[in-house]
């Protein structure tokens, strides 16, 4: 029986590989003696001291002829694990080199993609904070219409009641044309009440629309988009910055019985007992997100990139 692998393609810096793999008739006959040693030791009834002692020196002989197997398989099989180790190494440097130049353009697009992210987060924080500040204006306008307008009506009313104390006291002395002049007087003053009051409201009103129709001044791009590379959010629990896990895992442990923070721990020496499920953590990270809220860890979103190729 006999194997052979070779490469015979020229290679930089490496030469054709050739290996033959043969074993001889002896030792192949070795193997077929070997396979049917089963059936024997299924054969065997130990009845007697006798057959035990027989069974125990086969059971050792079988142990020695394991042995003898092994130490064949291992010189036959060992060079070619050595060729395919040296195979393996042609393809390393370029399977290494385009694997870290993949992860640093990620990197670059991730972080690109990043700030694209954040530029088009602050211009509409700072889209709603201008329209918030149209708004309040509005509202302080229309509130100053709506004031104005109250203003002007309680001036007018005020006319109106003095109108209609002329027109009884003209009643009362017979002055018919007075008393009819100061009812007309107090007929104009309460419309000019209601005047204002609509104007004023029109006024307010159409303040408010105006702001909300006002176009806002600051530009919101859209996100530009990458044909092919994409990332989705990935949050996953980690220990803050200076933080060890035995500090978390005290800060876990005085959580779950609402000890505060300088409050001393009954049988700390039984914190070792305890172990912080990072597995567990990360899982409660990614359906909570920014909700996530453990003493002694944090959730932060670390994106991951893909791409497709072409």
């Amino acid at each position: 029986m006999s194997a052979v692998l070779e490469r015979t393609e020229a290679v930089v810096d490496a030469q054709p590989l050739h290996l033959t793999l043969a074993m001889d008739d002896a030792q192949r006959a070795r193997l077929r003696e070997a396979e049917g040693i089963v059936a024997v030791a299924e054969s065997y009834i130990i009845d007697t001291p006798q057959m035990a002692d027989f069974v125990n020196t086969e059971l050792r002989s079988i142990k020695t002829r394991l042995k003898i197997i092994e130490e064949m398989r291992r010189d036959f099989l060992e060079p070619a694990k050595l060729l395919f180790a040296k195979a393996e190494k042609w393809f390393d440097p370029a399977r290494l080199a385009l694997g870290s130049a993949e992860t640093i353009l990620k990197t670059k697009l991730t972080g690109w993609t990043q700030e694209q992210e954040r530029i088009a987060a602050e211009a509409r924080r700072r889209a709603e904070e201008e329209a918030r500040r149209q708004r309040q204006e509005a509202e302080a306008k229309a509130a100053a219409e709506r004031a104005r307008a109250a203003a002007a009506a309680a001036e007018a009313r005020r006319k109106a009641e003095e109108a209609e104390a002329a027109r009884q006291k003209a009643v009362a002395e017979g002055n018919t044309r007075a008393a009819a002049a100061a009812a007309a007087a107090g007929a104009k003053a309460e419309e000019q009440a209601r005047a204002a009051i609509e104007n004023g409201e029109a006024k307010a009103m159409q303040a408010q629309l105006e702001a909300a129709a006002a176009p806002s001044t600051i530009a919101v791009q859209e996100l530009a988009k990458i044909a092919g590379f994409s990332m989705r959010k990935n949050w996953i629990a980690e220990l803050p910055e200076n933080t060890t896990i035995e500090q978390a895992r005290e800060s876990i442990a005085r959580a779950i019985f609402g000890l505060a923070h300088d409050a001393p721990l009954a049988r700390p020496d039984l914190l070792s007992l305890l172990a912080v499920d990072m597995k567990t953590a990360n899982q409660l990270a990614k359906a909570l997100e920014a909700n996530f809220n453990a003493p002694g860890l944090l959730a932060r979103n670390a994106p991951i990139a893909a791409s497709r190729g072409r």
